[in-house]
């Protein structure tokens, strides 16, 4: 006898398996991705599979580019033909060419192309199509002939003529309406905007053309749309029912879509309790959380009650539909927030809850954003509850889709909602927000307020910010918050959901636990879900809130007024050794903070440059930049990144010198990312590479396909050489290179800053209309140095304050080898000290 047969074991073969096991003496166990957790058929070993798995064994992830429930969907057009996400078929490593949103499963529209859409095309292409979605090139259309013998029937010819004309004037009139929407500005800013559009598309591209009519200085614009009829609101909570579960069809701009709600469906119960996490532990417990394809946050987010909890009667009533921006999202009654009667007819609805902090009621207000018939309702809100502090985290439009109906107006302009008069008298743009600062006023009465309003520009749709730029902007919303009243804060995004419940949770949890010293994040969006539905709407963004709560608690931001640092900075040139300074203190930190990659963050740089000798630094993969010309026999990958000044999202291009060979790619990424203006962080004359590329004066090189001709030099400081890259016979780009004329390091004892000072002066005059290009030998060694010079003068200028700690710990989240010495780190000081004492007679002399 040869053992049992399938699903028994035991010496006489009647025991059937025990749950987990399965087949021949039941020897082999059962998959732990069955949906009930390593129980399965005794005989065969099949079970219902997670999401993400193949069925029948669940024993593999899915494979052959499927995902999802029982591997049944298909996965979209991921970069480098790759896998998607197994789960929730998110594409990794970004778009291929020609694709964008959450799963890369849609062709780019009309008038876009390249990496994620953010190329435009350079319309109208022959027949006035659009471009390829890929590669940005037109598809040529052969020209009829002049010479056609006619038909001896004319009718088909009228036809096809009346057709062809409809067609033109379809055409014409798609283009009509495409450029009025992106002439909205006026001509000195079109650069700036183009930029914008081509650099992301997910940034406030200000596209709503009713808002952009609407611009006034000394005049009122009434918005106010027809009243409704009032209705009444439920104080107490009720559970949900079957009869208040009834779904709507509202007509909505778009839908709700953030990303997958739940990636395990309802395989958990909700019963079980989390327990607190001390802040000390936090970092080692997002570690065990984010192992097995972060499996440990989307098991515990999964446990969240999730969808209606409670009575939604207002949201639902016919007189209030239309108020939705959304089909499925309404506030609950017993927390939303009424408008009260002014006298006149007019409803009390409004899609916006109260949300309790940890310990307290009422601390905030979630609100979708509002949609064109409630821009007079969201003022009346706004008035009604006191508010002073905005907190916006959508932008109008994002890739296609309307996200919110702009609210405010134009610098310096003012506009009329009901009998609230809105003015907007001082705009400042940040590289990831935008801070408004707006006077509110009650029509023909002598009541005015001032409303700050702080705009999260680049929080990606369908994605998750960079945690510390959330946290950088956080910190600007609390260091500015003025309100002593105790008014709650309004936090809105689309559908006042997700990013909203985000946001929020970061706030409370951030002062729960500056209290305490722990924090319970489970704890607190079961609190928020039980005033507003769904709040933190995917596992990704219930991650996100952990990871910023980690970078704020490891190292706050500080900024400091200019005597403090000057005080600080001070002591770089002490008698005391290096070791015992406030600033290698402050870079120890530095270096503790410091974001810790992995190889699979490098995964597609590894890939193109295992070949490559020399090239130790690579470029992040969510920040690596990709050539979009195309050159026969050359890839589109190179060695390049994106980094943020302290006003722009994408205003520099950091690289490193090119080697003979890929001259050809530094050109081509100067010209496809329009790059105009190349800074070098050594002298040329000790860069040999560069003779390939760059020419003598009145002279050109060949660097096919381009010839670059020299222009000018001239010598302000630094020394300048303008020179013209041809491509073709209509094609020029002009471009400006800029290098020291010594060594930006002084090896004496005396330390000269001087040639740094000027050549981040010369950038600073230069502008960021379009993206500077900075090269050093590695692309990190003096890069670092100069970014964050740049943007401390930038913030001093600004904000008349400075945080040199956060500014290079900003820089590091896109290259960690950013000022990575005791010496880079203390070059930035020394270079800011110096620039502060030779501008404190003209321009800091109240300090």
């Amino acid at each position: 006898m040869k053992g049992c047969d399938e699903g028994f074991h035991g010496s006489s073969c009647i025991e059937e398996c025990t749950n987990g096991s399965y087949g021949y003496n039941c020897q082999d166990n059962c998959s732990s991705h069955c949906q009930e957790s390593g129980i399965c058929d005794r005989k065969t070993g099949h079970c219902l599979c997670e999401v993400g798995w193949k069925p029948e064994k669940c024993d593999a992830k899915c494979a052959g580019y499927t995902f999802g429930q029982n591997c049944s969907k298909p996965c979209g057009q991921c970069l480098n033909n790759e896998q998607c996400h197994h789960v929730d078929g998110n594409c990794t490593n970004g778009c291929d060419l020609g694709f964008y949103g959450i799963n890369c499963a849609q062709e780019c529209p009309w008038g876009w192309y390249g990496y994620n859409c953010n190329e435009t095309c350079s319309y109208p292409c022959e027949s006035n199509v659009t471009c390829n979605s890929r590669t940005g090139n037109c598809t040529r259309v052969e020209p009829l002939s002049d010479t056609v013998t006619p038909p001896t029937d004319n009718v088909p010819v009228i036809a096809g003529a009346v057709a062809a004309l409809v067609i033109v004037i379809a055409v014409i009139v798609s283009i009509f309406v495409f450029k009025r929407l992106r002439t909205s500005v006026p001509k000195k800013d079109q650069s700036k905007q183009r930029r914008r559009d081509k650099s992301e598309m997910e940034e406030n591209l200000y596209l709503n053309n009713d808002a952009a009519k609407q611009g006034f200085t000394n005049i009122y614009e009434n918005t106010e749309p027809k009243d409704k009829p009032a209705a009444k609101r439920t104080t107490t909570p009720k559970t949900n029912s079957s009869s208040t579960a009834k779904k709507y069809d509202v007509k909505d701009d778009d839908e709700d879509e953030e990303g997958i709600e739940n990636p395990y469906g309802d395989m958990y119960l909700n019963e079980e309790t989390i327990l607190d996490i001390p802040i000390s532990e936090l970092e080692n417990i997002i570690a065990e959380k984010k192992k097995n394809e972060e499996d440990g946050f989307k098991r515990e987010y999964a446990m969240l009650p999730h969808g209606e909890q409670y009575q939604c009667d207002a949201g639902k009533s016919p007189n209030n539909l239309a108020k939705n921006r959304f089909k499925t999202t309404f506030p609950y009654d017993h927390s939303r927030v009424v408008l009260r009667g002014n006298g006149e007819a007019s409803s009390d609805y409004i899609n916006a809850n109260f949300i309790s902090s940890t310990d307290s009621e009422n601390q905030y207000i979630a609100s979708q954003g509002p949609k064109q018939n409630t821009l007079n309702d969201f003022w009346t809100m706004i008035w009604q509850e006191n508010v002073s502090q905005i907190v916006m985290l959508t932008n109008l439009k994002e890739g296609v889709k309307i996200k919110c109906t702009q609210y405010w107006s134009e610098e310096m302009n003012a506009r009329l909602y009901g009998n609230i008069v809105i003015k907007n008298v001082e705009e400042k743009q940040y590289a990831f927000y935008i801070i408004r600062k707006l006077t509110v006023s009650l029509k023909e009465q002598n009541k005015s307020r001032v409303v700050t309003q702080h705009h999260y520009t680049t929080w990606p749709d369908h994605g998750t910010p960079d945690p510390l730029s959330l946290v950088v902007f956080h910190s600007h919303v609390m260091r500015t918050m003025t309100n002593r009243n105790k008014a709650p804060i309004l936090v809105h995004c689309s559908a006042g959901i997700g990013r909203t419940g985000t946001y929020i949770a970061l706030d409370a949890l951030y002062k729960a636990g500056k209290a305490s010293g722990k924090i319970n994040v489970a704890e607190y969006v079961k609190i928020m879900r039980a005033n507003r539905m769904n709040m933190v709407q995917t596992y990704e963004q219930y991650m996100t809130i952990f990871l910023a709560l980690n970078e704020k608690f490891k190292a706050a931001v500080e900024t400091r007024s200019l005597a403090e640092f000057t005080e600080r900075a001070q002591s770089l040139a002490g008698d005391r050794p290096a070791n015992q300074t406030v600033i290698r203190k402050e870079f120890e930190k530095l270096m503790k903070t410091r974001p810790e990659y992995t190889g699979t963050d490098y995964k597609m740089s590894r890939q193109h440059f295992a070949d490559k000798k020399g090239q130790t630094i690579l470029p992040l993969d969510k920040y690596s930049l990709y050539l979009t010309s195309s050159v026969a026999k050359r890839g589109n990958y190179i060695n390049a990144i994106h980094v943020s000044s302290y006003q722009q999202n994408r205003a520099f291009i950091v690289t490193h010198y090119p080697t003979p060979e890929d001259a050809v790619d530094f050109l081509r990424l100067l010209n496809d990312h329009e790059s105009d203006t190349v800074i070098c962080m050594n002298p040329l004359h000790e860069i040999q590479s560069s003779k390939t590329w760059l020419p003598e004066v009145a002279s050109s090189k060949d660097v096919p396909p381009f010839v670059v001709e020299h222009e000018s030099e001239s010598d302000t400081g630094v020394n300048v050489t303008t020179v013209n890259i041809i491509h073709g016979e209509e094609t020029s780009h002009p471009v400006t290179v800029v290098e020291p004329k010594g060594p930006l390091k002084s090896n004496g004892t005396i330390k000269d800053t001087s040639c740094l000072r000027n050549l981040v002066s010369c950038a600073l005059k230069l502008g960021e209309d379009t993206p500077i290009t900075i090269v050093s030998k590695d692309g990190a060694s003096l890069c670092g140095v100069f970014c964050a010079v740049f943007n401390s003068i930038q913030q001093i200028i600004m904000d008349d304050n400075i945080d040199v700690f956060t500014t290079v710990r900003q820089l590091q989240t896109r290259r960690p080898e950013f000022c990575s010495t005791q010496e880079e780190y203390s070059l930035v000081y020394s270079t800011l000290q110096d620039y502060i004492e030779t501008t404190s007679e003209n321009v800091y002399s109240n300090q």
